[in-house]
């Protein structure tokens, strides 16, 4: 009977869960109801530098390959929504890129960021599943593939992570 119970419990639950969160995609990141969490314009213009302290995959096709300290800081003044940033990992590496903020569908603020090397056509996505322009941004990075993401860090709060 309790075994019964449970199972029923556990289906109830799950169905309330899916039925009120109202999300129509598997990501966070996709959910405008949690907007709040999520504006990357926030952070913009950067007063520091950010770090790549985490991601959950090996080889990122974008932004260093391998390299283990992928890190951008501001190179200059933001201008029409868009932001000079200065990209830079392994040892020697850097390239200048320009970031703006847009917007997913249904959202009223900026939770997706496009990332553009100069001289480049093509631009990457950041989508964010969580920020908070004091701690972290938790982004979700399509061109990396299917579930892939980032836990960014400002310098202030490396030694945290």
């Amino acid at each position: 009977m309790y075994k019964t119970m449970h199972f029923a419990l556990l289906g109830i639950t799950a169905l309330l869960v899916l039925q009120y969160s109202r999300a129509t995609s598997p990501y966070l990141d996709q959910n405008p109801a949690l907007q709040k969490y999520q504006d990357e314009a926030s952070i913009f213009p950067l007063e520091e530098t950010w770090y790549m302290a985490y991601r959950n995959f090996e080889l990122d096709p974008v932004f260093g390959g391998d390299a283990k300290c992928v890190r951008f800081k501001s190179s200059g003044p933001g201008e029409d929504g868009a932001y000079p940033v200065l990209l830079q990992y392994a040892p020697n590496f850097s390239a200048d890129a320009t970031v703006t903020p847009s917007l997913s569908p249904g959202y009223t603020i900026e939770n997706v960021l496009n990332f553009q090397a100069q001289g480049q056509a093509a631009s990457v996505q950041g989508i964010s599943a969580y920020t908070d322009v004091k701690k972290c941004v938790v982004f979700r990075l399509p061109y990396a593939g299917e579930g892939k993401c980032a836990l960014l860090v400002p310098e202030s709060k490396l030694k945290l992570v």
